[in-house]
C-alpha cells in the first residue's frame, strides 16, 4: 500500500509527528519499532487490531470501537508490517485485515522504559507560594488562552483565583460551566456562606476553622471547590490553605513510620445531621500507582471514633495529630484574603482550606459556593490543549 496520507487515529486528539519510525520487525506477541531517535517499542497484536482505525473496528465520527476483543481470533498474528510514503505504520494480519497506524498515535502510545512521567504539580509552603496564581475573570470567561492558563494553574497549584468579576447571580454558574458540570450535594447545587439560625455545618457560623477538606464522608468527595466573593466588609474572616501534598510529602521525608500510617489506617467519617447520615472510610493520605500523593480526606470534626485495635488506634492518633499540627503551622499557611470579586478555585482533596474567625456584626459578608469534579477539569485542559493545537498545526 503506497499512500501519502496519514491515516486518521481512534482517537480525537492531535498528535505531533516528532518521530519517524526508521524500522518495523514482527516479534512474537506484536510489532516491535525502532525510532528515529533509537527508542524501541513493542506494540501489542491484540492492542494494535482492537485499534485499527477503519471503519470495520473503529466507528469514524464517535471514534469508538465496533468489536469486542473476543471478535479477534485466539492465535491472531501479524503477518506483514512496514511503513508507507506518509510513514504510517502499515500491518496485515493473520485474519486478513489490514491497519494503518499514525505514527504520532503509535508513539505517543509506546511503552518505552527510558520515558518517564511528568510530574506537572507545584508542592507548596506559605513562602513558596504566598499567593494564588491569579488571572483576569472576565478575559478567562472569554478567552480560552487565559481559561486554559487558569485552569492549568489550578491542577498543578492545587488553588488559583479569578479577580475583577462582575457581582451577578449567575456569575459563580457562568464560571463554573467553562470548565465543565456542578457538582450538587446535599447542600444543593450552590450554597451561600452565611451566619444560620440552626447550623447544620461550622462553615455556617463566624467561627474560626482548622484546615479540612470538604465532605469527606462521600464515597467520592467532590475534587474541585468554588468560593466567588460578591460583598466582604466584615473584620477577619481570611482564608487559610494549606498544601496537603507537601506535607504529606515532607512526612515521608521526615517522619516515615508516621507517613506509613497516614496512608494505611482507615479512619471513617460521618456527617452530623439532622437530615442526613453519610458515613465514608479511608486514610487520611491516599497514594497513586506511583506512590505520589493523591488525595487528602480529612475533617477533625467529622471523624468517627476509630474502632480498631488499641495499638492501631494510638497509632491513628499520633499519626493524624502530627498531621494536623503541620497543617496549623504558618509556614504551611497560604493567607488569603475574600475580595469582592474574586472567585477562588481549589482542589478540595489537595488544598485543605480553613478560616479565621470573623466578626459578624462589623458589615457584610456574601460568599457563594460550590462544587464541581476532577474529572471536568482534566477533561476541559486537554480539549482546551488538544484545539489549540490543531489550530497551531494548520
Amino acid at each position: 500500500m503506497m499512500t501519502s496520507e496519514l491515516p486518521w487515529t481512534p482517537d480525537f486528539e492531535v498528535y505531533d509527528l516528532n518521530h519517524k519510525i526508521d524500522e518495523v520487525g514482527i516479534v512474537a506477541t506484536g510489532i516491535e519499532v525502532t525510532w528515529d531517535d533509537g527508542q524501541r517499542s513493542i506494540h501489542n497484536n491484540f492492542l494494535l487490531r482492537e485499534n485499527s482505525p477503519d471503519e470495520q473496528t473503529v466507528h469514524p465520527l464517535s471514534r469508538e470501537m465496533l468489536i469486542s476483543p473476543l471478535d479477534l481470533p485466539d492465535d491472531l498474528q501479524a503477518v506483514d508490517a512496514t511503513t508507507d510514503d506518509s510513514g504510517a505504520l502499515v500491518v496485515t494480519w493473520s485474519d486478513h485485515h489490514q491497519s494503518r497506524f499514525h505514527p504520532g498515535w503509535l508513539r505517543d502510545h509506546a511503552w518505552i522504559d527510558e520515558s518517564k512521567k511528568i510530574d506537572s504539580r507545584i508542592l507548596w509552603k506559605a513562602l513558596d507560594m504566598p499567593d494564588p496564581p491569579t488571572f483576569d475573570g472576565k478575559a478567562a470567561i472569554e478567552d480560552d488562552s487565559v481559561l486554559l492558563a487558569w485552569l492549568e494553574a489550578l491542577c498543578d497549584v492545587g488553588v488559583s483565583r479569578l479577580q475583577g468579576l462582575q457581582d451577578s447571580d449567575a456569575m459563580l454558574f457562568d464560571v463554573v460551566h467553562r470548565i465543565g458540570s456542578i457538582r450538587e450535594t446535599n447542600f444543593g447545587r450552590m450554597y451561600v456562606l452565611e451566619i444560620k439560625d440552626d447550623p447544620d455545618s461550622n462553615a455556617f457560623t463566624s467561627s474560626a476553622l482548622i484546615q479540612h477538606m470538604d465532605m469527606p464522608t462521600r464515597e467520592n468527595p467532590p475534587g474541585l471547590q468554588f468560593l466567588y466573593c460578591r460583598r466582604n466588609t466584615t473584620t477577619g474572616g481570611e482564608g487559610v490553605y494549606v498544601d496537603a501534598f507537601k506535607v504529606a510529602e515532607d512526612m515521608r521525608n521526615e517522619e516515615p513510620e508516621v507517613f506509613e500510617a497516614l496512608t494505611t489506617i482507615n479512619w471513617e467519617f460521618r456527617n452530623k445531621s439532622k437530615t442526613s447520615d453519610y458515613r465514608a472510610s479511608g486514610p487520611i493520605i491516599g497514594l497513586d500507582e506511583q506512590g505520589h500523593p493523591n488525595d487528602v480526606r480529612i475533617t477533625a470534626w467529622l471523624r468517627a471514633p476509630l474502632k480498631a485495635a488499641p495499638q492501631v488506634v494510638e497509632q491513628a492518633y499520633r499519626s493524624v495529630r502530627q498531621f494536623m499540627r503541620r497543617t496549623e503551622s504558618p509556614e504551611y499557611q497560604m493567607i488569603i484574603k475574600y475580595r469582592p470579586g474574586d472567585l477562588l478555585a481549589f482542589d478540595n482533596r489537595r488544598a485543605l482550606h480553613g478560616r479565621r474567625g470573623y466578626d459578624a456584626k462589623g458589615g457584610e459578608r456574601y460568599i457563594e459556593g460550590c462544587y464541581a469534579d476532577r474529572d471536568d477539569l482534566y477533561s476541559k485542559i486537554r480539549t482546551l490543549r488538544r484545539d489549540f493545537k490543531a489550530k497551531n498545526m494548520s
